[in-house]
């Protein structure tokens, strides 16, 4: 009996991987666009926005518990991965559109992540007057690495 209902479970978790890969892929997708129009937008547009990315946003975050639980197939990772690291190269956009920030972006390696796992280098734009935030914190890391 387990048998039979374990792949229907399986199913389930890949297409809910997928629904939730698609809604992703379309916010991390728009960003560049989104933010060029952002300035021409009347509060209602954003707030539309802003709504909408919070329930996007809530799917990333499940992506994560489905990804460690080793419930996402080889494609599903690859699609992941791909996309985390588009948001992080349009980090600049995200905060525009939606107040992301560094911090933010970073819990996408606490939810869970392929990149995690990559060797590949990431790049992740950062404005110089934020690193007045980020110094204490990359120095309390540096402190804990042995020599």
């Amino acid at each position: 009996m387990d048998n039979q209902i374990k792949p229907d479970i399986m199913a389930h978790t890949t297409r809910e991987g997928d629904t939730y890969l698609l809604n992703y892929g379309l916010l991390v997708k728009d960003l560049p666009e989104l933010a060029g129009w952002w300035s021409d937008m009347d509060d209602e547009e954003r707030l539309y926005h802003r709504l909408s990315f919070s329930q996007t946003w809530g799917m990333r975050y499940q992506l994560g518990d489905l990804y460690r639980a080793g419930q996402l197939t080889a494609e599903q990772e690859a699609e992941l991965a791909a996309l985390d690291d588009e948001l992080i190269r349009h980090l600049d956009e995200a905060n525009l559109c939606y107040g992301l920030d560094l911090q933010s972006v970073a819990q996408l390696f606490t939810w869970g992540t392929p990149l995690a796992h990559s060797d590949e280098i990431i790049h992740i734009p950062i404005r110089p007057r934020a690193l007045s935030e980020i110094a204490p914190a990359l120095a309390v890391i540096g402190e804990k690495v042995p020599a």
